[in-house]
């Protein structure tokens, strides 16, 4: 029986795109550069093939933070301070806990049918903690574990195997679940480290991995359906 729930942060329990779509506005407000929506959706691809080279392992957080501002500005011919920029966008994104509408009730319910939460995410400490702190989520979870913070950042085993020591659950990995909304990071981590993983995939994607999850559901209300009361 599973007792121990992982939960990754974004796209998971918050609303990531519509954090970085505010956050980005706001950061070209401040920056006065063109806001429109292709600019955005230049900025998003550079941010998430920086993020997937960073989950490999090519390169390191703080360079990430700077390098996808130094791709997008590239992209758009647009001379800024790449670092400034990365200042002033990860301030903005602090601000923005954008949660999705089920995920305080299921938390709650989740509570109270006797399970042990944690949050574990790959991000900006900075970013992450400001937005926890915004969205007021941090009394549900037992532990908040933060790439940044631990030094190796999911799939890597080394994150979950840190996690578990934490928690001293290494004896219990039978009783863990990690639950996340990419198979790149949070189901090829769990499947390395042992442990079983819920794939939640909101928009029916089709696998790019040949990662399998335990579990598959399209909603997180779909948790309550797997995961009984074990009071």
């Amino acid at each position: 029986m599973y007792r121990y729930l992982f939960f990754d942060a974004d796209g998971t329990l918050f609303d990531f795109d519509q954090a970085e779509e505010k956050a980005f506005r706001l950061t070209s407000e401040h920056l006065d550069f063109s806001c429109e929506k292709t600019t955005n959706q230049c900025y998003k691809l550079c941010n998430e093939r920086c993020w997937k080279e960073f989950e490999k392992g090519l390169i390191s957080l703080d360079r990430l933070k700077t390098k996808r501002f130094e791709d997008f500005f590239s992209e758009i011919n647009l001379k800024q301070d790449a670092a400034y920029a990365s200042e002033v966008y990860q301030k903005y994104l602090s601000m923005q806990g954008i949660l999705y509408s089920e995920s305080i009730p299921l938390l709650q319910e989740m509570k109270t049918r006797g399970y042990h939460l944690y949050l574990a995410s790959n991000g900006i400490s900075q970013v992450q903690r400001g937005r926890l702190k915004h969205s007021n989520i941090s009394n549900y979870f037992e532990e908040i574990f933060i790439s940044e913070e631990l030094g190796v950042q999911k799939p890597d085993p080394r994150f979950f195997s840190t996690m578990l020591s934490k928690t001293n659950l290494q004896q219990k990995k039978q009783e863990c679940l990690m639950i996340g909304d990419s198979l790149s990071s949070d189901i090829q981590g769990g499947n390395a480290s042992g442990i079983d993983t819920i794939y939640l995939n909101r928009d029916n994607k089709q696998p790019q991995s040949s990662c399998k999850p335990t579990h598959e559901i399209a909603n997180l209300t779909d948790l309550l359906d797997l995961l009984p009361p074990i009071h």
